[in-house]
């Protein structure tokens, strides 16, 4: 992916950063998902420093905020950096697409530094049983904003699994717009319950880049084993 010098830490070499980009509609739990996968690495310990980048946002925190809210919470493209064996940089974004207050073009472009073919993977986040019209098209529209085909590099993360009551591949078959959309992806996709705090199911996701994308993977063999 692409190599960080990560400002404020004691990590003054050049490492290779594997980046996470959460996408989706405001109220699918974009934030709470990330703040799964950040989760992940307590079992290994010590969060890096929020990486410093441009106008977007950081601060001394180890979460992103994510609370019930009639309006986005997340308005600013925001990074928080991790290390689960190889490094992570966990990119959460705004709503590109909320009506009724415009994301300016450089939360746009912040999202883009990030957000680049062969340089990470995309989580498009989708809440499971709240699909809105504002979603139909949503891949295609993304691709448009960030100017390249984003489902070669994208997973679907399904939020709200603890709210499914049959398997989640006959919820999606059934479902036509949903099963557009994965496969427009590959057929890769990934179930989170936000309400759990196992953070098990984050290094499941993480687990599954190798063989979800096996060429992207293979650029970075010294950190291939620790996503293995």
């Amino acid at each position: 992916m692409n190599s960080s010098k990560t400002r404020g830490s004691s990590h003054s070499s050049l490492e290779t950063v594997f980046n996470i980009v959460l996408l989706g509609k405001a109220g699918t739990g974009k934030s709470a998902s990330a703040n799964t996968i950040l989760a992940a690495e307590n079992t290994h310990r010590s969060i890096l420093p929020t990486l410093i980048t441009g106008n977007s946002h950081q601060d001394s925190n180890t979460q992103f905020k994510s609370y019930p809210s009639s309006t986005p919470v997340t308005t600013m493209c925001e990074v928080k950096m991790m290390k689960v064996g190889a490094q992570f940089a966990v990119v959460d974004t705004p709503d590109f697409f909320y009506e009724e207050d415009c994301v300016q073009e450089g939360q746009l472009e912040q999202c883009k530094k990030y957000c680049q073919p062969g340089q990470c993977v995309v989580l498009l986040v989708i809440q499971l049983g709240r699909f809105t019209d504002g979603e139909r098209g949503i891949l295609e529209n993304l691709e448009k904003l960030l100017g390249w085909k984003i489902r070669d590099s994208t997973i679907v993360l399904f939020t709200h699994g603890e709210d499914l009551h049959c398997d989640v591949e006959e919820f999606i078959g059934e479902r036509s717009h949903l099963k557009h959309i994965v496969e427009a992806c590959g057929n890769r996709y990934h179930v989170f319950k936000n309400t759990s705090k196992d953070s098990n199911q984050a290094m499941a996701l993480i687990k599954k880049f190798p063989n979800f994308f096996p060429k992207f993977t293979s650029k970075h063999s010294s950190s291939q084993c620790c996503l293995s």
